[in-house]
């Protein structure tokens, strides 16, 4: 059995994200990070990738596109994976630049547990984060981006009326559906090593300056399906609407979350 972990993203965009990306997945315990930047020409995002990845286990690949599509996205990263020679019992964290994951305990005994039990899969649920005052703000270099974000909502559940699934670390070998990764072709993922099923939670830090122009620019231009196509549609006409996302609606569940935590071997968080 492995005990490496691979985390494995594609960067369309807002390059900001990535130094808080690179060092929550560094202190959650993954072995090595790899980003593919996904840009039509090798430019200075690239460059800054490039940069930042030197203070982190991670690796930078620019793979050209001309616009965003779920299906070549698992296809250039499955290369990566090769390339890196990813073993079918080495495990990867399939995800999108605004996705932190926490996990009840340590990432190095979740994996030990599923060594022990032949695991395959793991799911968790996605848990949207958004400013205090409900507006699309910009990601500054500090403080955290939990504490930049500290709220948590179900706004993926409600108001897009998505799925909250998502598969947070699975095998070398396993396929999963499509680039949004909620399910799986051949691995069963309904137990969980450890504690509770809502406590394996994908912080998702969608909710940013932006945000409406890059969902507009996708309707329009990128090979998306149409339930995104739809998802897209509800939240820019109830931005339209509201100006905000309104915290004090009761269905959206909001809560005080605040930085991200890392749990260590004795229990305690840092």
């Amino acid at each position: 059995m492995s005990d490496r972990v691979y985390a494995i993203v594609s960067m369309y965009d807002h390059a900001e994200l990535l130094p808080h990306f690179l060092s929550h997945y560094t202190n959650l315990g993954v072995h090595r990070i790899l980003v593919a930047i996904r840009t039509n020409q090798r430019n200075d995002m690239f460059e800054r990738a490039e940069q930042e990845a030197r203070h982190f286990p991670a690796s930078i690949y620019w793979r050209p596109t001309e616009k965003f599509a779920d299906s070549e996205k698992s296809e250039v990263e499955q290369s990566i994976l090769q390339e890196n020679n990813v073993q079918p019992d080495d495990y990867v964290m399939h995800l999108d630049l605004d996705e932190f994951q926490e996990y009840p305990v340590p990432l190095a005994e979740i994996v030990k547990l599923m060594n022990a039990r032949d695991d395959w899969a793991l799911r968790g649920w996605i848990l949207d984060r958004v400013a205090a005052n409900g507006e699309l703000l910009a990601i500054m270099p500090s403080p955290s981006i939990g504490e930049q974000f500290p709220i948590g909502c179900e706004l993926t559940k409600i108001l897009l009326r998505a799925w909250t699934q998502k598969i947070m670390l699975c095998r070398g070998r396993v396929q999963l559906q499509g680039g949004v990764r909620h399910d799986t072709c051949n691995a069963y993922y309904d137990d969980i090593p450890i504690g509770q099923s809502e406590q394996y939670i994908v912080h998702h830090f969608k909710w940013i300056n932006g945000l409406v122009p890059r969902l507009q620019e996708r309707m329009e231009k990128a090979a998306i399906g149409p339930a995104y196509a739809n998802e897209c549609r509800r939240f820019i006409d109830y931005w339209n609407k509201h100006g905000r996302i309104d915290l004090t609606d009761p269905s959206l569940c909001s809560r005080w979350l605040g930085s991200l935590p890392y749990p260590t071997i004795t229990g305690k968080e840092t």
